[in-house]
Protein backbone atom coordinates (compact mmCIF):
# COMPACT_ATOMS: atom_id res chain seq x y z
CA UNK A 1 0.00 0.00 0.00
CA UNK A 2 2.57 2.65 1.04
CA UNK A 3 4.80 1.57 -2.61
CA UNK A 4 1.70 2.22 -4.44
CA UNK A 5 1.01 5.80 -2.77
CA UNK A 6 4.88 6.32 -3.43
CA UNK A 7 4.37 5.71 -7.07
CA UNK A 8 0.69 8.04 -7.15
CA UNK A 9 3.07 10.76 -5.45
CA UNK A 10 5.38 10.70 -8.35
CA UNK A 11 3.28 10.32 -11.04
CA UNK A 12 1.37 13.32 -9.78
CA UNK A 13 4.73 15.47 -9.29
CA UNK A 14 4.95 14.50 -12.65
CA UNK A 15 1.89 15.60 -14.08
CA UNK A 16 2.75 18.62 -11.96
CA UNK A 17 5.70 19.57 -14.21
CA UNK A 18 4.18 19.39 -17.44
CA UNK A 19 1.49 21.72 -16.74
CA UNK A 20 1.97 25.20 -18.34
CA UNK A 21 -0.73 28.02 -16.38
CA UNK A 22 -0.37 31.65 -16.25
CA UNK A 23 1.30 33.31 -13.62
CA UNK A 24 -0.67 33.16 -10.22
CA UNK A 25 1.24 36.12 -8.67
CA UNK A 26 -1.09 39.03 -9.79
CA UNK A 27 -4.07 36.81 -8.78
CA UNK A 28 -2.35 35.72 -5.37
CA UNK A 29 -1.60 39.56 -4.65
CA UNK A 30 -5.14 40.73 -5.39
CA UNK A 31 -6.68 37.95 -3.46
CA UNK A 32 -4.71 38.93 -0.60
CA UNK A 33 -4.94 43.03 -0.99
CA UNK A 34 -9.42 42.52 -1.56
CA UNK A 35 -9.42 40.27 1.62
CA UNK A 36 -7.35 43.20 3.80
CA UNK A 37 -9.29 46.06 2.46
CA UNK A 38 -12.73 44.01 3.15
CA UNK A 39 -11.35 43.85 6.81
CA UNK A 40 -10.89 47.62 6.92
CA UNK A 41 -14.10 48.49 5.41
CA UNK A 42 -16.05 45.91 8.22
CA UNK A 43 -13.73 48.13 10.70
CA UNK A 44 -16.19 51.39 9.22
CA UNK A 45 -19.48 50.19 8.94
CA UNK A 46 -20.54 49.21 12.22
CA UNK A 47 -24.45 49.60 12.39
CA UNK A 48 -25.11 52.99 14.41
CA UNK A 49 -24.77 52.55 18.44
CA UNK A 50 -22.46 48.95 17.46
CA UNK A 51 -18.79 48.51 18.35
CA UNK A 52 -16.12 48.58 15.77
CA UNK A 53 -15.95 45.00 16.23
CA UNK A 54 -19.67 43.99 15.62
CA UNK A 55 -18.95 42.69 12.33
CA UNK A 56 -16.21 40.49 13.38
CA UNK A 57 -18.34 39.37 16.59
CA UNK A 58 -22.25 38.78 15.20
CA UNK A 59 -23.07 35.93 13.67
CA UNK A 60 -24.87 38.00 10.89
CA UNK A 61 -21.63 40.41 10.54
CA UNK A 62 -19.75 40.80 6.92
CA UNK A 63 -17.12 38.99 8.10
CA UNK A 64 -19.23 35.56 8.32
CA UNK A 65 -21.06 36.47 5.64
CA UNK A 66 -18.56 36.60 3.11
CA UNK A 67 -16.88 34.35 5.06
CA UNK A 68 -19.30 31.61 3.60
CA UNK A 69 -19.97 33.33 0.38
CA UNK A 70 -16.23 32.55 -0.34
CA UNK A 71 -16.41 28.49 0.57
CA UNK A 72 -19.24 28.50 -1.19
CA UNK A 73 -17.23 30.10 -4.13
CA UNK A 74 -14.71 27.49 -3.49
CA UNK A 75 -17.17 24.69 -3.91
CA UNK A 76 -18.48 25.74 -6.79
CA UNK A 77 -15.52 25.53 -8.40
CA UNK A 78 -15.01 22.39 -7.29
CA UNK A 79 -17.94 21.16 -9.06
CA UNK A 80 -16.54 23.62 -12.48
CA UNK A 81 -13.52 21.05 -12.04
CA UNK A 82 -15.89 17.58 -11.52
CA UNK A 83 -17.91 18.84 -14.59
CA UNK A 84 -14.70 19.19 -17.01
CA UNK A 85 -13.78 15.62 -15.65
CA UNK A 86 -16.99 14.26 -16.33
CA UNK A 87 -16.85 15.33 -19.67
CA UNK A 88 -13.52 14.01 -20.51
CA UNK A 89 -14.68 10.75 -18.94
CA UNK A 90 -11.49 11.32 -15.95
CA UNK A 91 -12.06 8.29 -13.53
CA UNK A 92 -9.92 10.20 -10.60
CA UNK A 93 -12.93 12.07 -9.54
CA UNK A 94 -12.40 11.92 -5.68
CA UNK A 95 -11.05 14.95 -4.62
CA UNK A 96 -13.11 17.47 -6.79
CA UNK A 97 -16.37 15.19 -4.96
CA UNK A 98 -14.47 15.79 -1.65
CA UNK A 99 -13.41 19.36 -1.57
CA UNK A 100 -17.57 20.17 -2.68
CA UNK A 101 -18.72 18.51 -0.43
CA UNK A 102 -16.28 20.05 1.90
CA UNK A 103 -16.72 23.36 1.17
CA UNK A 104 -20.36 23.45 0.76
CA UNK A 105 -20.53 22.05 4.88
CA UNK A 106 -18.68 24.54 5.85
CA UNK A 107 -20.16 27.01 4.13
CA UNK A 108 -23.60 26.09 5.36
CA UNK A 109 -22.04 25.76 8.70
CA UNK A 110 -20.94 29.59 8.74
CA UNK A 111 -24.61 30.27 8.48
CA UNK A 112 -26.86 27.70 10.52
CA UNK A 113 -23.46 27.70 12.79
CA UNK A 114 -23.55 23.65 13.02
CA UNK A 115 -20.77 23.71 15.33
CA UNK A 116 -21.48 26.33 17.64
CA UNK A 117 -25.32 23.92 18.32
CA UNK A 118 -23.39 21.03 18.78
CA UNK A 119 -21.09 22.45 21.32
CA UNK A 120 -24.02 24.56 23.25
CA UNK A 121 -25.77 20.35 23.50
CA UNK A 122 -22.30 19.16 24.81
CA UNK A 123 -21.86 22.14 27.15
CA UNK A 124 -25.04 21.31 29.17
CA UNK A 125 -22.96 19.95 32.20
CA UNK A 126 -20.07 18.46 30.53
CA UNK A 127 -16.65 20.13 30.97
CA UNK A 128 -14.48 20.73 28.04
CA UNK A 129 -11.30 20.30 29.97
CA UNK A 130 -8.50 21.97 28.81
CA UNK A 131 -10.62 23.81 26.01
CA UNK A 132 -12.54 27.13 26.63
CA UNK A 133 -15.94 25.87 25.32
CA UNK A 134 -16.92 22.23 23.38
CA UNK A 135 -17.42 24.85 20.66
CA UNK A 136 -13.55 24.77 20.63
CA UNK A 137 -13.34 21.49 20.88
CA UNK A 138 -15.79 20.62 17.22
CA UNK A 139 -13.92 23.69 15.40
CA UNK A 140 -10.43 21.83 16.17
CA UNK A 141 -11.77 18.52 15.38
CA UNK A 142 -12.68 19.97 11.99
CA UNK A 143 -9.17 20.22 11.32
CA UNK A 144 -8.51 16.86 13.22
CA UNK A 145 -10.70 14.98 10.03
CA UNK A 146 -9.25 17.39 7.37
CA UNK A 147 -5.87 16.62 7.67
CA UNK A 148 -5.89 12.57 7.27
CA UNK A 149 -8.39 13.47 4.06
CA UNK A 150 -5.51 15.30 2.93
CA UNK A 151 -2.86 12.68 3.52
CA UNK A 152 -5.20 10.84 1.28
CA UNK A 153 -5.98 13.03 -1.18
CA UNK A 154 -2.64 14.01 -0.99
CA UNK A 155 -1.41 12.75 -4.84
CA UNK A 156 -4.47 13.76 -6.12
CA UNK A 157 -3.48 17.46 -4.86
CA UNK A 158 -0.53 17.52 -5.86
CA UNK A 159 -1.20 17.01 -9.56
CA UNK A 160 -2.30 20.89 -9.99
CA UNK A 161 0.46 23.22 -9.77
CA UNK A 162 0.18 25.78 -6.80
CA UNK A 163 -2.93 23.86 -5.16
CA UNK A 164 -0.86 22.54 -2.52
CA UNK A 165 0.47 25.24 -1.45
CA UNK A 166 -2.27 27.18 -1.16
CA UNK A 167 -4.62 24.28 0.62
CA UNK A 168 -1.09 24.65 3.14
CA UNK A 169 -1.59 28.45 4.10
CA UNK A 170 -5.34 27.98 4.19
CA UNK A 171 -5.27 25.17 6.55
CA UNK A 172 -2.74 27.29 8.30
CA UNK A 173 -4.33 29.86 8.91
CA UNK A 174 -7.23 27.80 10.14
CA UNK A 175 -4.90 26.83 12.76
CA UNK A 176 -4.25 29.96 13.92
CA UNK A 177 -8.16 31.11 13.98
CA UNK A 178 -9.01 27.70 16.04
CA UNK A 179 -5.77 28.67 18.49
CA UNK A 180 -7.23 32.47 19.16
CA UNK A 181 -10.35 31.08 19.27
CA UNK A 182 -9.58 28.61 22.13
CA UNK A 183 -7.07 30.71 24.07
CA UNK A 184 -8.11 33.88 24.30
CA UNK A 185 -10.07 34.57 27.31
CA UNK A 186 -11.25 36.78 27.66
CA UNK A 187 -11.53 37.68 24.45
CA UNK A 188 -10.50 41.00 23.59
CA UNK A 189 -11.66 43.34 20.50
CA UNK A 190 -7.69 43.02 19.35
CA UNK A 191 -7.92 39.01 19.58
CA UNK A 192 -11.99 38.83 18.19
CA UNK A 193 -10.78 40.96 15.06
CA UNK A 194 -7.40 38.69 14.15
CA UNK A 195 -9.37 35.51 14.62
CA UNK A 196 -11.71 36.27 12.71
CA UNK A 197 -9.87 38.10 10.09
CA UNK A 198 -7.77 34.32 9.92
CA UNK A 199 -11.22 32.68 9.51
CA UNK A 200 -12.12 35.26 6.18
CA UNK A 201 -7.99 34.83 4.82
CA UNK A 202 -8.80 31.11 5.13
CA UNK A 203 -11.26 31.21 3.09
CA UNK A 204 -10.00 33.55 0.48
CA UNK A 205 -7.35 30.81 0.23
CA UNK A 206 -9.51 27.63 -0.10
CA UNK A 207 -11.23 29.79 -2.76
CA UNK A 208 -8.44 30.48 -4.65
CA UNK A 209 -7.22 27.37 -4.42
CA UNK A 210 -9.97 25.09 -6.25
CA UNK A 211 -9.85 28.29 -8.78
CA UNK A 212 -6.17 27.38 -9.42
CA UNK A 213 -7.08 23.50 -9.47
CA UNK A 214 -10.38 24.14 -11.97
CA UNK A 215 -8.04 26.20 -14.42
CA UNK A 216 -5.66 23.18 -13.93
CA UNK A 217 -8.48 20.71 -14.81
CA UNK A 218 -9.42 23.08 -17.46
CA UNK A 219 -6.10 23.23 -18.95
CA UNK A 220 -5.10 19.69 -19.26
CA UNK A 221 -8.35 18.81 -20.36
CA UNK A 222 -8.23 16.64 -23.11
CA UNK A 223 -11.40 18.83 -25.05
CA UNK A 224 -9.41 22.02 -24.41
CA UNK A 225 -8.72 23.58 -27.67
CA UNK A 226 -10.63 21.14 -29.74
CA UNK A 227 -13.20 22.00 -31.89
CA UNK A 228 -16.65 21.72 -30.84
CA UNK A 229 -18.03 23.75 -33.77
Amino acid sequence: MYKRYRDNLRKALDLRKQQSQPDIKPLLVWVTASTLLFIVFALFVAPEGRDADYHFVSERGLITAMSAYLLAAASAFCLAALTVQFRDREPNVRLWVVMALGCAFLSLDEMAQFHERLGDLLDDGRGSGAFRTWNDVVVILYGVVALPILLVLLPDILRYEMLLELFVVAFLLDAVHALIDSTQEPATVVSIILEESAKLFCGAFLALGTFIGFRGVLWSSKSSGSDTS
